[in-house]
This record gives structure tokens, C-alpha cells and sequence, in this order.
């Protein structure tokens, strides 16, 4: 376990500074008035539950990350036969709202991470700087920096293994990690992933997202075959399709052209393609959502 620490008062220049970090046998975590700042729990071998009023209940398990805005109200209660380890990591600054909105990490519920010992071991690195003293502030910041940097590609892994892509065939298999050495095609990997995640509805080729991590067509697709037993292209088609398929969860009245368009797909090609990732085509589907959508406007009205 590692001791509570709490860095003093925060060095205004910073965009980024650690408030506190450590880590605890699981316990009840009551906190009615929330934190000063933005709070980062990691689960490590526990379980138990995560409740924000007004909000929900979520349950927490080993491997996952749960973020805390600042003056949010929660608790926490342990599972009463679970044997576990609670990190916790307490980070303010002007910039951070904005860097952890940034990187995806503003959810309102725990998430997996792939890599978890990796990130355990970045909080580790940070309750042991403070032994540099508070003139190594600086160094601290850009740790925590390095920390978001590692959890924002983790999760990017994670959700395409835990249904970021619906497909039996797209499985998350990360290169396993080293705490010494950096995995130049795991990195590539990642950095692959996360563009087609930014870029897809852009006109954005397999050959531009090689050329932007540093390998070619033929290398990077053997990578996705390794990890996701696709193409690259095969992946970023049906990133691209989950996405329209979100989108007209959220829209029931749109169109199927417009579904297409989000995506920068003609439409034909689109409806042929939804059709064989999801077994029926994207009109069908927008007619159910419309039929439901008019059921549940009768019952309210």
C-alpha cells in the first residue's frame, strides 16, 4: 500500500499538478461535498460500488478507472468478500478539465483500461517523485501528463474489446507490456487506432493512417491481424459503420442518406455493407426506431 500523500499548496503556473495520490485497502469512501479537485480511482483485484446522487450507481471492478469531477458528491462501498486495492490520484490545475475532456476520459461511469499494471505503475512513479521534494513540481506535472496520455490510449484499446465495435470477429488482444522497454508496434498500433477513432468520418485511407505511424500498408495490416484478427481496412470499416449505427440510435427520424453522410459513405455502398455487418439494413432499423419512437409518444401523451 502506499500512504496517503498530499503535495501542499499547488504552484499556480502549472497547468497540471498533483493534489495528492495513494492507495488503500478497500473501504467505504464517503464524500458528501466531493474533492477540491478532479480525482482518478483505480480499481486493482476489487470490487464494489460507486454511487454519485442524482446521478446513478455504477459497479466498480479490478482493471477499471473511474474519474470524479471536482464537488461531485459519492461514495464508494466495497463488495463485503472483496479483497482489493483503491488507487487514487488527485490532480488540479486550469488545464485539466480540458485535457481529460480531451482525451475521453470524462465519463460518467468506471471504465476498463487495457495495460492496467502499466498505468498502476505511472501512479507509483508519481507517489515516489514527491520524495524529490516540491522544487521537482515541475517534473511531477509532466508525469501526470504522461499518466493521461498512457489511460487515453489504454481506453481507446479497451473499447473496441468491450463492444467499441460490434462484431464476434473484433477481439482486443494488446501486445502484452513491458515496464523497461516501449513496444515500437504496439505504439504504432495504438497511434493507428486512435486516428481512425478521430478521422473517421473523414476521407482517411489505410495508406494514410501507415504513413502517419511509420509503416507500411502491409506491416500495419498484419498488426490488426495480430490484435484484432481483421485488415486495417476491414477495422476502420466497421468503426465507421458502429459509429453511423450510434448515430441513428440517437437520431430516429433521420435518414439513411444522412446516416451515410456522418460517415462519408455513398449511400448504396453503405446500405450494402450495414446490411452485412448487422444482418439488416439501416432503413429497416430507422423504421423500427420511428415505430417505437411513436409507441412511446402515445403512452406519454
Amino acid at each position: 500500500m502506499l500512504a496517503f500523500r498530499l503535495t501542499g499548496l499547488p504552484d499556480s503556473r502549472l497547468p497540471l499538478y498533483l493534489y495528492c495520490v495513494g492507495t488503500q485497502e478497500e473501504k467505504v469512501l464517503h464524500r458528501p461535498d466531493g474533492f477540491p479537485v478532479y480525482q482518478l480511482f483505480l480499481s486493482r483485484g476489487g470490487e464494489g460500488q460507486f454511487r454519485i446522487p442524482g446521478k446513478g450507481t455504477w459497479t466498480m471492478g479490478a482493471g477499471q478507472l473511474f474519474v470524479v469531477e471536482p464537488g461531485v458528491a459519492h461514495e464508494y462501498v466495497p463488495h463485503s468478500k472483496s479483497k482489493g486495492e483503491l488507487g487514487y490520484i488527485g490532480i488540479g490545475g486550469a488545464s485539466v478539465g480540458s485535457v481529460l475532456q480531451s482525451a475521453g476520459l470524462l465519463q460518467i461511469e468506471p471504465y476498463h483500461i487495457s495495460g492496467f499494471e502499466i498505468v498502476w505503475s505511472r501512479m507509483t512513479n508519481l507517489w515516489h517523485a514527491l520524495d524529490q521534494g516540491a522544487t521537482e513540481m515541475w517534473n511531477t506535472s509532466t508525469l501526470i501528463y504522461q499518466l493521461i496520455l498512457d489511460i487515453a490510449r489504454s481506453k481507446i484499446l479497451s473499447d473496441v474489446g468491450s463492444g467499441g465495435i460490434r462484431s464476434s470477429k473484433v477481439q482486443d488482444r494488446p501486445v502484452a507490456h513491458s515496464n523497461r522497454d516501449s513496444d515500437p508496434a504496439k505504439d504504432a498500433l495504438i497511434r493507428a487506432v486512435a486516428l481512425m477513432h478521430t478521422h473517421y468520418q473523414d476521407d482517411l485511407l489505410l495508406k494514410h493512417v501507415a504513413d502517419a505511424v511509420g509503416y507500411s500498408v502491409q506491416h500495419l495490416n498484419r498488426l490488426f491481424h495480430q490484435h484484432y484478427d481483421v485488415t486495417g481496412h476491414q477495422y476502420m470499416q466497421r468503426l465507421r459503420l458502429q459509429k453511423a449505427s450510434e448515430w441513428l440510435d440517437k437520431h430516429p427520424r433521420a435518414s439513411v442518406r444522412e446516416a451515410a453522410e456522418t460517415i462519408g459513405m455513398e449511400v448504396n455502398y453503405f446500405i450494402r455493407m450495414f446490411k452485412r455487418e448487422f444482418g439488416e439494413t439501416p432503413g429497416k432499423g430507422i423504421k423500427h426506431r420511428n415505430q417505437l419512437q411513436m409507441e412511446k409518444d402515445l403512452t406519454n401523451s
